[in-house]
């Protein structure tokens, strides 16, 4: 059990674009946010799609457009990202490998594994983009400059 590189990147995505979310004008270009979370910038664009096809960015096209959160950062919880990134359930362990085991080893591996299970999907239920900002230091905010976005304290 594993997550993806894209769950990963979602939330890392979905953390920096919580620092503009007050600004209802404000949208990130994608080369932008990929180089300020530090994530490749191809790579990112299909994470951001598929957060987009899940409701979690309001992505736009043209003059003006970009992405943004289409909810409050205490509205988008670990398992939303999960559940737009994530080909299959991957707290599963069928998809781990053990879909043609025995039965007898199955439920064995069921019953050892279902506390851990029942832990991890309460940690990703309950943690936000929100809980995460709130833990780190405070981030830098892009500020607009003649349409180029520098971060504070960089001239």
């Amino acid at each position: 059990m594993t997550f993806s590189k894209s769950w990963g990147y979602g939330v890392r995505a979905l953390v920096r674009l919580a620092a503009t979310f007050e600004d209802p004008e404000y949208r990130w270009q994608a080369g932008e946010l990929a180089e300020s979370a530090g994530l490749p910038s191809s790579f990112l664009s299909k994470v951001l799609h598929q957060l987009s096809n899940a409701g979690l960015v309001d992505s736009a096209r043209g003059r003006g457009g970009g992405v943004r959160l289409a909810a409050p950062p205490g509205d988008i919880r670990l398992v939303d990202i999960a559940r737009a990134t994530e080909d299959s359930d991957v707290l599963d362990l069928a998809a781990a490998g053990f879909e043609d085991a025995s039965a007898d080893l199955k439920r064995a591996i069921q019953e050892r594994w279902r506390p851990y299970e029942r832990g991890m999907l309460e940690f990703l239920a309950e943690t936000t983009i929100e809980d995460l900002v709130r833990a780190l230091p405070p981030q830098p905010r892009p500020v607009v400059n003649d349409e180029t976005i520098i971060e504070d304290g960089e001239e």
